[in-house]
């Protein structure tokens, strides 16, 4: 029987297209480390060459590597993920786990999206549609079948609010949080860590769909520049260090990711945030009351919501907002002394420290001073409301999404 290391960290990279260059940078930052007797460091590496998709234990200077070719994948399919997790867990078992998705946001080339949206028939899609799609937010889709289903859509006024609204991202997590559920069978606890080496993905909804399966993740609200975490630092840490819990290896993910931005002078905004799962609900409830806050004060609220959205920090063709900030601005605007108690205690809900929900937060850039580490869906009236992002579990759980109907209809 495989003996069983303290740690053993999953680094699934999709890719593709032009993506690969930036994959093989990284895979060396982490040669530099490689896995120990206490740490195993293993990918799933799926580029744009001939080389197909690669099966990699990783070993110091590329040294004693096994590796597997595993010929063409679909890195977009979530089989294809829980495949790699299963023969990660099979293979190099441990105490604890972690799994990181690489996928730095714009994984899907356009003559991708092109052939998927040909492959499924999709009716009506002129050249045009298809290029403005490939640019769209169905561009960090990471699920091929996310994209299936968006050019399955019966008309195009349901495929516009695809591209338009970022639905693409809803589904794209509820997918995530079956993958994520099905590891957890097959690893046999919960998720010690879930890092996103990607864009946009430190949000209450995503952190909500996979509560019951993962400790802690780390993920950024702002778009990740290219070069994407320094594996480097952050296995060096690890490996100095097996005996690491969770929660310091994610705090020090979020360090060692803004410290490595700032030292080269970065002119992009960085975000990155670890989140501690356990302590979601101490979140959700204040951000419950809030919502019912709004609704029920929805004639006195509209106009503040919308100054609030207009001077606070927002992501992604509007939106994503970050929730803190927003609550900063609505809570300095509004007249009412119910609204401006409830936004106040968003506010000291999402202060980060241990044994609490934002467990560490780190941001570099002027757009982003204000972040408090999770952003939230909150479109604007002049922007329908996704239909699939009443599918989500925090929308059918908590009232944010009657909220939102309230605002728009207001």
């Amino acid at each position: 029987m495989t003996q069983k290391s303290a740690w053993t960290i999953m680094v699934y990279m999709a890719g593709d297209n032009n993506l690969s260059a930036a994959g093989e940078a990284d895979l060396e930052e982490m040669r530099l480390v490689g896995s120990s007797e206490r740490v195993n460091v293993v990918v799933e590496f799926d580029n744009a060459g001939d080389a197909g998709t690669r099966r990699i234990h990783i070993g110091k200077g590329g040294v004693g590597e096994h590796i597997e070719s595993l010929g063409e994948t679909d890195s977009g399919s979530p089989d294809v993920l829980s495949g790699f997790i299963e023969w990660a867990a099979q293979n190099y078992p441990a105490d604890r786990y972690a799994l990181v998705l690489w996928n730095h946001g714009n994984g899907w080339a356009p003559t991708e999206v092109d052939r998927i949206a040909r492959s499924v028939n999709s009716p009506g899609f002129n050249e045009r549609e298809i290029s403005e799609r490939s640019a769209s937010p169905l561009g960090r889709v990471l699920f091929r079948p996310s994209l299936e289903s968006i050019f399955k859509l019966a008309t195009p006024s349901e495929r516009a609010i695809c591209s338009d609204d970022g639905s693409g991202h809803s589904l794209d997590t509820i997918e995530l949080g079956r993958v994520i559920a099905k590891g957890v069978e097959t690893i046999g606890q919960k998720f010690d860590l879930l890092g996103m080496d990607a864009c946009l993905m430190s949000n209450i909804e995503v952190a909500y769909q996979v509560r019951d399966h993962v400790h802690y993740i780390v993920a950024s609200e702002e778009n990740e520049p290219a070069d994407g975490w320094p594996y480097d630092r952050i296995l060096g840490r690890i490996t100095a260090n097996p005996d690491m819990q969770a929660a310091e290896l994610a705090r020090s993910i979020v360090s060692d990711y803004v410290d490595w931005y700032r030292e080269r002078d970065t002119t992009e905004d960085i975000t990155q945030a670890a989140l501690d799962l356990s302590q979601l609900a101490s979140l959700t409830a204040p951000l419950d009351a809030f919502a019912g806050r709004l609704t029920t004060n929805m004639n006195n609220s509209y106009p503040n919501i919308w100054r609030a959205q207009r001077k606070s920090t927002r992501f992604w063709h509007n939106t994503l907002w970050d929730l803190g900030h927003f609550c900063e601005v609505l809570h300095d605007a509004t007249n009412t002394h119910e609204v401006g108690e409830a936004a106040q205690a968003v506010i000291d809900a999402l202060a980060p420290g241990q044994g609490r929900f934002v467990l560490a937060e780190s941001h570099l850039g002027s757009k982003v001073e204000r972040c408090m580490g999770v952003t939230i869906y909150l479109v604007p009236p002049i922007t329908s409301i996704s239909r699939y992002y009443g599918e989500l579990d925090f929308s059918q759980n908590h009232p944010w999404m009657s909220m939102l109907e309230a605002y728009h209809d207001a």
